[in-house]
């Protein structure tokens, strides 16, 4: 393979390079997957909330069978007061069971909306838990549908690479020199092939006194319109 050969295949490897490093770099997959798991953490925060809410109705139902059980606890008591003859002591007795009868249908009313609350919070919790774990296994599925496609792509570039270090390894020092400063200066399109007397880069049109000063160059000269690596013969496998 001839010295302009391996620069315009050398210039097609990096070019390929450049795009797959740069489909890596900004794959949707990832800012995708980016955007479900921030979604997935206030999911995991808003059951989180439900949890502790949860668990507050629990504890506040809890507290009123405490009270009402109490309250049933101090009516017995009271009660068993019932035979004193006492006019001050029934009177003080029926006040007591007044307050503790005017108690008990506080704790019902109190329980009706506790638990109507519960009722509506568990139905929540159910639902929320259910999207989360549907949530879930798509973020495993895309995730490995991502790591699968990077991996594919990173394949592409080791090898790639593989393959310019070893077309790199084949040019001359100052040859290599002079295609890395002009793959940066012209920012990846740095060699071009005369097709006839037309650059393919440029596509400007060489003069017969350029043609004829082309003549007497070796196989690679300098493009005297836009300065890139021009080659003057290459392979057809290149």
């Amino acid at each position: 393979m001839s010295t302009g050969s391996i620069l315009l295949k050398l210039q097609q490897v990096d070019l390929s390079l450049e795009r797959d490093r740069t489909e890596l770099a900004s794959m949707p997959e990832i800012a995708e997957l980016a955007k479900k798991r921030r979604a997935y953490q206030k999911l995991k925060a808003d059951a989180t909330k439900l949890y502790a809410h949860r668990k507050d109705l629990e504890t506040y139902l809890s507290e009123l069978d405490q009270d009402e059980s109490d309250c049933h606890e101090d009516i017995a008591i009271a009660q068993r007061k019932a035979s004193t003859s006492d006019y001050r002591e029934v009177q003080q007795l029926e006040v007591e069971l007044s307050a503790l009868a005017k108690k008990l249908e506080k704790i019902a009313f109190d329980r009706t909306g506790y638990e109507k609350q519960l009722t509506e919070l568990v139905s929540k919790q159910e639902y929320l838990e259910g999207y989360i774990a549907k949530f879930e296994a798509s973020i495993v599925a895309d995730t490995k549908a991502a790591r699968t496609k990077a991996s594919e792509i990173q394949n592409r570039i080791d090898s790639q690479e593989q393959m310019r270090a070893s077309l790199a390894a084949r040019l001359a020092d100052d040859v290599a020199q002079r295609y890395e400063a002009a793959l940066k200066r012209f920012r990846g399109l740095a060699v071009e092939r005369l097709e006839g007397n037309v650059p393919s880069v440029c596509r400007t049109s060489l003069q017969e006194s350029s043609m004829s000063d082309l003549a007497h160059e070796n196989g690679i000269c300098e493009c005297p319109y836009c300065h890139r690596i021009l080659v003057l013969d290459a392979d057809e496998e290149a």
